[in-house]
């Protein structure tokens, strides 16, 4: 069974719309960590009184934000590459690249990195764990669930990456990329 190329750029369009979907809402996310740090900065300069908690939130959110933010960033092409390389190549050898690449290298990680992240968040949870090193004392399972929910996003941009390239396989030119953002609302 052979699926169509318009069929697997629908899939990937679909991917993709998900994607900066989850990015915008992602990005809303440095409203609240500038938030507490401008609190935390005036509590303890200005008036001498430091906060429990603005440190734990902003590590949260930061480390929340830089982790779901990797599978936008790899919808935007965002990611590390030898472009020196790989801008000489045709369209077709980027692509058996990027195949390749994926297959030895992405999703290995992306496997282990979700299956792994999924015990962490499912340990925590279980046991109500909290960070012991903090006055606050904030449950880490939130947190942790940020690990397998970005393995999970990362997979499925990658898939979209991936049909991209069967199509460019096919037709030696990379599908054109319609920027989606402006429909991508909040």
């Amino acid at each position: 069974m052979t699926v169509s190329n318009s069929t697997l750029l629908k899939l990937s369009a679909k991917i993709d719309t998900l994607t900066l979907w989850v990015g915008s809402v992602v990005g809303w996310m440095l409203v609240p960590m500038i938030l507490s740090l401008a609190y935390e900065v005036v509590a303890r300069y200005a008036f001498g009184k430091p906060t429990i908690w603005a440190y734990d939130m902003t590590f949260m959110l930061y480390g929340s934000f830089f982790m779901l933010g990797a599978s936008y960033t790899l919808r935007k092409k965002g990611h590390i590459r030898t472009d020196m390389f790989y801008d000489r190549w045709s369209p077709r050898l980027q692509a058996y690249i990027d195949l390749a690449c994926y297959a030895l290298f992405f999703y290995p990680f992306v496997l282990i990195f979700t299956f792994t992240g999924w015990e962490y968040f499912l340990k925590a949870f279980l046991t109500n764990e909290r960070f012991v090193s903090s006055p606050w004392m904030a449950i880490t399972w939130p947190f942790k669930f940020v690990l397998p929910a970005t393995g999970f996003l990362l997979g499925i941009q990658g898939l979209s990456e991936i049909f991209k390239c069967l199509v460019t396989i096919q037709t030696n030119q990379w599908p054109r990329q319609i920027d989606l953002e402006e429909k991508v609302i909040i």
